[in-house]
């Protein structure tokens, strides 16, 4: 959610603060700030809103250190004496912080006792009136820190510089990202790779209860305990190109046009020999009895695909959960259950805790947990054993999209390899599932080719649009939910999905004249259910729209519109089904002047319960 950066060496800090927040934008953010060291002061630049209203104010200055930092709000309204960096009363301390420190309000009213003064109602704040205290009393900022982080609760990322050292900047981690960057005389951090590879390809995340002292003549890396760990920086093979638009008006639009060629490499990476090769986890396939995953937002609906397809096909019982509400009321625990976490980011707050929970009561041996991300660096990939690393590669826009289609498809390949492996489908079988899904990139690129102008023009009607039914039934339920979440996300149009059978029971009393319901309608065991409850609401004088195949000779008469996708196998259909809807999704908002990219009020990377 919140971005950190920093810098300290020989080069201008400010540019590349300034640099790193923007690649940071994605992760979600309402206010920023920078604090730089020059001429033994601190120095210390915030404003609300968007970077360009920080750059606007930021002077031409010179400073070999400084820390900057993207605030997506929790304790706090957005305004600038929320933004981060803070200081102490003296200003000889700024510190950032991503995450909640949930004991702020007992070390907030100790402090005030003290005679400390809080200018603001983040409870970041106490961490510089805790470091200042500590640096009175004759510690160096590096010990201030450990002594200072021994006293939070929550889950948290920080970076501080002081007066007191001047050539220094002190990190901790404890449950939210934080990774260094290590250069030629110089050193770096931040919330996330991305906002430093134009600088380095070499990395050492921190891992929890980790702390640092980065100079320009390299880092120190200790526990909280005080003790001096070493551990090897890893490099990373990312371009730069990986995060620009490419020529295309918003990141959104550039990821979806990129789910071909993310499909095609996820399939070459996990394919050998007409063989599936997923790794490791495949040691498990004669033991496990049921599956259970753990997720949120559209990880969660690639997961109820997941669930889908793993029973229908590879006859496990499986069941999804939402990773926020799993940690509170866990179902009892059962021996061979494997637990997958899904997450784009691999730092999904939630989503860690749940797979942690799920390692304490798993109490011998290797802890069957299994990742799938397209961030297997990540914490995700420290924390369980097993990882499916989607090959998706980094997602900027908020809103996810090629991520969403690389989960999936990593939920086919596990589901077609574990039915193989334990012979419930035949070789012959699994050839023609595995042939059938390497002919999906050139059908979604048909998709892109001839449906986007009609998409686009289609997107006008909604200018006044205030609310959208999706409809979809079986294995496209969960796309008619990803469908309305990516409508909700990005065009602040109210949205819902429910199963098509699930209209009369309620929902058709939302139906009134012209208000539009997009009914995914592909062949298959349900295809003709689905048309009947499309018939309850053209009763209702709905605008029906339909994404079905142009094969399909009921939905020229029965919708208004039709998105029209290649006819594909029933089980492989979500494939198809769910990029009209991203098209739709993204035109609407388009259309209507709104930040496609960073849509009010989200994160790209939830580091927070």
């Amino acid at each position: 959610m919140c971005g950190i950066v920093g810098y300290v060496g020989l080069q201008s800090a400010n540019p590349i603060l300034m640099e790193g927040l923007r690649r940071l934008e994605y992760r979600g953010y309402d206010s920023a700030g920078i604090a730089w060291q020059s001429d033994g002061e601190i120095h210390l630049l915030r404003a609300p809103g968007k970077l360009h209203n920080l750059q606007a104010r930021l002077p031409n200055t010179v400073s070999h250190l400084g820390i900057g930092h993207t605030r997506w709000a929790t304790h706090g309204k957005p305004e600038e004496r929320n933004a981060h960096p803070h200081c102490d009363n003296q200003h000889q301390v700024a510190v950032v912080q991503n995450g909640i420190i949930e004991n702020y309000r007992p070390l907030r009213e100790e402090l005030i006792a003290q005679g400390c003064v809080f200018r603001s109602d983040t409870d970041t704040e106490v961490i510089p009136h805790l470091l200042s205290q500590y640096l009175q009393n004759n510690y160096a900022l590096l010990e201030a820190m450990r002594l200072t982080v021994v006293r939070l609760e929550g889950a948290f990322a920080i970076a501080a510089i002081a007066t007191a050292a001047p050539d220094e900047i002190v990190i901790a981690r404890q449950q939210a990202p934080l990774v260094v960057g290590l250069g030629q005389g110089e050193l770096f951090c931040a919330s996330d790779t991305t906002a430093l590879i134009n600088h380095t390809q070499a990395f050492l995340s921190l891992e929890n209860g980790e702390l640092a002292r980065l100079t320009p003549l390299g880092m120190e890396l200790y526990s909280f305990a005080g003790e001096r760990v070493r551990r090897f920086p890893e490099r990373l093979t990312w371009s730069p190109v990986l995060v620009e638009k490419g020529g295309f008006k918003h990141y959104m639009l550039k990821e979806i046009h990129d789910q071909p060629g993310v499909l095609r490499q996820g399939l070459e990476s996990h394919l050998l020999n007409a063989q599936i090769a997923l790794g490791p986890v495949q040691e498990l396939y004669p033991q496990v009895e049921q599956m259970q995953i753990v997720a949120c937002g559209t990880s969660w609906h690639a997961s109820l695909v997941g669930q889908y397809i793993l029973q229908q096909v590879a006859q496990v019982p499986t069941t999804v959960h939402y990773a926020s509400e799993f940690r509170y009321a866990p179902p009892p625990y059962r021996p061979h259950t494997l637990t997958i976490g899904v997450t784009q980011s691999g730092e999904t707050a939630d989503t860690l805790a749940a797979l942690s929970l799920e390692a304490s009561r798993q109490l011998t041996g290797t802890p069957w947990l299994l990742g799938i991300t397209n961030r297997p660096e990540s914490s995700l990939g420290r924390l369980v054993p097993y990882v499916i690393d989607t090959r998706a590669g980094i997602e900027i826009g908020v809103a996810a999209t090629k991520t969403f289609i690389a989960q999936v498809t990593a939920f086919y390949l596990l589901a077609f390899d574990l039915a193989y492996q334990r012979q419930i489908i035949t070789q012959e079988k699994l050839e023609l599932y595995l042939a059938n899904l390497q002919k999906i990139p050139n059908q979604l690129e048909w998709i892109l080719e001839t449906q986007t102008p009609a998409i686009e023009q289609l997107a006008y009607q909604f200018q006044e649009v205030q609310h959208v039914i999706y409809l979809g039934r079986g294995i496209n339920f969960p796309i008619a939910l990803e469908g309305a979440l990516k409508l909700k996300e990005i065009s602040y149009i109210h949205a819902e999905g429910y199963p098509a059978g699930e209209m009369k029971h309620g929902p058709i009393a939302l139906l009134d004249k012209g208000v539009p319901v997009i009914a995914i309608a592909t062949p298959g065991t349900v295809y003709d259910k689905v048309l009947s409850n499309v018939q309850e609401a053209r009763a209702r004088e709905a605008h029906l729209i339909g994404v079905g195949s142009a094969a399909n000779s009921e939905i020229p008469d029965l919708f208004h519109v039709n998105l029209t996708v290649p006819e594909v196998p029933e089980l492989l259909s979500p494939l198809v089904t769910v990029i009209p809807l991203q098209l739709l999704a993204y035109y609407i908002a388009a259309h209507r002047g709104l930040d496609v990219d960073q849509p009010r009020n989200l994160a790209k990377s939830v580091t927070v319960e």
